[in-house]
């Protein structure tokens, strides 16, 4: 099946149906597949292919939008029935007229055929393999392995023609004992460096080490947190601080301080859609080119994302991050990178006379945009730190913490980061971390 041949296909048949003064198309396509396992078994395994696409269209100044999943020829025919429909009964208002400009997009690396082509059998040994080392340590694992082919189409029938396909490989693990859990994850492009033996032996390690887990007072503490960790923690940035629509409207931390110094020189935080194998695509939902924008330079914040409607309030060139031409959020940076340093975990850890080791977050909210106050959880492996050595595992705990102050605090930065699939939005690249005065508030039940 030729997917690129069938989807222009489809937006030539839409284009040439369509009566309206302007027509634009969004189509997000995913051919996947997934083996789930519990239990040490396998439980499961799917297979999907889906095609959702939006319509858009706009006619004597007035705007009709329908979303569906179908492109056969009666179901384009009754979309545009219904979209027309839809703008004839709207409010005329001013909108900005759909890009017709035509690009040549920067490439992206991150679409790999061994990806593509993994079949079930090859992933069942995988697990099998998994599951094996699971069992000889008595211990029970659970987790998915999956490879996926995803497309993004944006067309106008104005000349814009945006196509980008990319893959994307993951495998995540828990593993547990009686009293004790630990897990891995690796998110990949490229399905052959998901190392399945490797992140086993990781998650089974941090599960034997915190069996019997100790309670530990709450209170600040130096942590060292995972990249899976760092990638929530830093998740709200994207959400809340970096969003331009917030920072227009005074509801941002960084409203009124660009070009200051917000937290330590060790940070460089970018949106840099372009790293290898990560999950970033070279233009918006509105078909303009997306660029890799610097959004803190050593600790000073220096850049914002934008979209058209933004770039022009704020007299900036537009970046290319919009989320749709009629979205009222604002334009968010869906790929942040936290530059490496020049430390390992393991370094970190010897460095520390007393601190907590953390794997990863979870069930993390916003409590304050304004000054980027979150609360979340430990989880899936948290150990004490004594004199350079983990000593054992800990019971969780719950955080309250500035993301801002903890960046602050930073003293450590990772030399290696990976693609983990943090807060909203995923795809995020980022190093482990180690901070001082990180501030746990209670104690969890497990």
């Amino acid at each position: 099946m030729n997917e690129k041949k069938n989807i222009e296909k489809f937006i030539e048949q839409v284009f040439r149906k369509s009566k309206a003064d302007e027509t634009s198309i969004m189509i997000t396509g995913e051919k996947s597949a997934l083996t789930r396992f519990s239990e040490n078994e396998i439980t499961q395994n799917v297979k999907k292919t889906e095609f959702p696409f939006s319509i858009r269209l706009k006619k004597n100044g007035k705007i009709g939008k329908i979303d569906s999943s179908s492109m056969e020829e009666d179901n384009i025919d009754e979309c545009l029935k219904t979209a027309m429909k839809i703008a004839d009964n709207s409010k005329r208002g001013k909108t900005l007229g759909v890009n017709g400009k035509k690009y040549e997009y920067k490439k992206v690396i991150n679409s790999y055929k061994n990806t593509e082509n993994i079949t079930p059998l090859k992933k069942a040994n995988l697990i099998k393999s998994a599951i094996t080392l699971c069992k000889k340590n008595k211990l029970k694992g659970a987790g998915v392995l999956s490879n996926a082919k995803n497309f993004v189409v944006f067309a106008t029938n104005k000349g814009t023609y945006a196509y980008h396909k990319a893959t994307v490989g993951e495998f995540s693990i828990s593993v547990m004992g009686k009293n004790s859990s630990g897990w891995a994850e690796r998110i990949d492009a490229d399905f052959s460096n998901l190392n399945i033996k490797k992140l086993t032996e990781i998650a089974i390690n941090k599960a034997l080490i915190g069996k019997n887990p100790k309670v530990i007072k709450p209170g600040k503490y130096t942590v060292i947190l995972e990249p899976a960790a760092v990638a929530d923690l830093i998740s709200f940035l994207a959400y809340s601080t970096f969003n331009t629509g917030a920072y227009i409207e005074g509801r941002s931390f960084l409203t009124g301080k660009l070009n200051t110094q917000i937290c330590n020189k060790k940070i460089t935080l970018s949106d840099d859609p372009y790293l290898k194998n990560g999950s970033g695509i070279p233009f918006d939902f509105e078909g303009y080119p997306r660029k890799a924008v610097t959004l803190i330079d050593r600790g000073k914040a220096v850049g914002m994302v934008t979209n058209r409607k933004t770039a022009k309030k704020l007299n900036m060139k537009n970046t290319g991050h919009s989320l749709g031409a009629d979205e009222s959020f604002g334009p968010i940076p869906l790929n942040l990178h936290i530059h490496k340093g020049n430390d390992n975990i393991n370094k970190m850890i010897e460095s520390t006379k007393k601190g907590i080791l953390v794997t990863r977050l979870h069930y993390v909210n916003i409590l304050n945009p304004m000054n980027t106050l979150i609360t979340g959880m430990t989880r899936n492996g948290t150990f004490l730190i004594e004199n350079g050595k983990v000593k054992h595992g800990v019971k969780n705990f719950r955080f309250t913490d500035s993301i801002i102050e903890a960046l602050n605090n930073v003293e450590m930065i990772g030399d290696k980061s990976f693609v983990q699939s943090g807060g909203f939005w995923g795809g995020f690249n980022v190093p482990a971390m180690k901070i001082r005065n990180f501030n746990f508030t209670s104690l969890t039940e497990f």
